[in-house]
This record gives C-alpha cells, structure tokens and sequence, in this order.
C-alpha cells in the first residue's frame, strides 16, 4: 500500500469511529507503528485530525463542517463507485443542478463526454476547477462558508429557485427509513430543498455507511426522489420503502 493510500485509509478509519490507535492501524495495515505515527503527524499537520497518546481523534464537528479536502478523501472508493453508477443518468445537453458534495463533484468528473451541460452549483470547488471541459457553470451566490467552500443562506435558495433543471445531483448526510434524508446543517439542507424543487428529476447519491444512520436536520422524505444511487445492496425493508415511493434503485 503506497503512502497516500495508507494516509486515506487511516483519515477514512478516524472519521467513521472518531477515534483510532496506533497499534490496531499497525495491524490492520500491515505496516510498523512508527510508520503509522508519522502518518498520523502528517495528517494532524495538515489541519485533518488531532493527535492524542497512542493515537487519534477525529475533529470536532460534522463531517459536512469539515474542510473540504478531508470530505472528499472518507470513503473516497464507494464515491467513485457511486459517480461511475449515476453518470448514465446525465445525457448531453442537460441543465445539471448538483451540490457541493464530493461524490457529486466525483460524479462530475466522469461526464467528460457529455456535451453541452449547464452546471448550476453552490460548489466553489466546481466554479474553480480548472480541469473541467468548457460547461456553462452557474454560481447560486450567497454567504461563502470558507470552511466547507459552499455558497448558502437565503440569496442561494432564491437563485436556485429561478432554474428548471433537468436532474439535481445530490447527497446529504444520513438517512433512515422513518426520518428519509437528514443533514448536519439546517443551511446546508435548505440548499438541497432548493435543488431539489427545482429539477424534474433528483438523483440521491449515498454510500451504505449512511443508511440507518440519522442527523440533525431533516431534508425531506423519498417522494421527491427518483432515483437512489448506492454502492451496496439495501436491506429489502429499504427496497420496499424504494418501491413504495417510485424510487429506482441504482447499485
């Protein structure tokens, strides 16, 4: 395992259990302890965790708070498996409303060969990515959380408003069978509901981590969604819930 990926591994293991230690990282990955605490210095360095005795902590606060770069890295392989599944679902010439999660910019990425599309997002790491081929991309505007890189508040749920998109790409922090789509920011989740009602249809894009989970704040139900896209196989109380809702499922 070569170092970024062990370094992605262990940021990956200190977010879902907010805590790891040095000898269990040594022996899950195959590598020496003093290996895994320079990896684990590197890391708290870099602003993505806090190093205790004999291991680490995960920062305070929801991982939709975190910097940007620290999201984008946890569970990095299902995003990728979930952006390749819900690429089929955007076809040249659409008008692409997405947020500013990282398996929706994973899930941008692999649209090179669309034609054109029209991007509207509250993603500053969209509106700045140089890389991307020549799509029309539209900022919502509104107040810049630095942290996150995301444009929020009322301006942002305005502009979205004044769009018909043909499908909204999105993700959200937890969901659950009772409590449908949740978030850790109330902010954030009046975004989603702006997207959301502005598109014909919404492609809900989450990793198997998140279902049974729940957050704070909730988004909405299933109705509104139309295609669920995951990268593990649901449990048949979720097919049904899926089935009920006249959501397809895409794994």
């Amino acid at each position: 395992m070569l170092a970024a990926e062990r370094k992605t591994r262990i940021l990956d293991l200190v977010t879902r259990n907010r805590s790891v230690m040095v000898t269990a990282l040594s022996q899950e990955l195959g590598v020496t302890e003093e290996t895994i605490r320079r990896d684990l210095n590197k890391l708290e360095k870099e602003g993505l965790l806090s190093r205790t005795h004999g291991g680490a902590v995960a920062l305070k606060g929801e991982a939709e708070d975190l910097p940007y770069r620290t999201r984008h890295l946890i569970n990095i392989g299902a995003k990728r498996l979930i952006a390749q599944k819900a690429s089929v679902l955007v076809k040249d010439g659409d008008a692409v409303m997405m947020d500013s999660s990282s398996t929706a910019y994973e899930t941008l990425r692999g649209l090179g060969n669309r034609r054109d599309l029209t991007l509207i997002t509250n993603s500053v790491r969209v509106l700045s990515d140089p890389s991307l081929p020549a799509y029309t991309i539209m900022s919502v505007g509104g107040e810049l959380r630095r942290r996150s890189m995301t444009f929020v508040g009322p301006l942002a749920s305005q502009t979205i408003a004044q769009f018909n998109a043909d499908v909204a790409l999105i993700s959200c922090k937890a969901i659950s069978l009772a409590g449908g789509l949740m978030d850790a920011s109330l902010a954030d989740a009046e975004v989603k509901r702006a997207f959301i009602a502005s598109a014909q249809r919404v492609c809900l894009l989450v990793d198997g981590e998140k279902f049974d989970k729940t957050a704070l704040i909730s988004i909405c139900g299933f109705e509104p969604i139309d295609f669920v896209v995951t990268d593990r196989e649901p449990s048949p109380e979720w097919r049904d819930l899926f089935e009920r809702n006249k959501v397809k499922l895409i794994v």
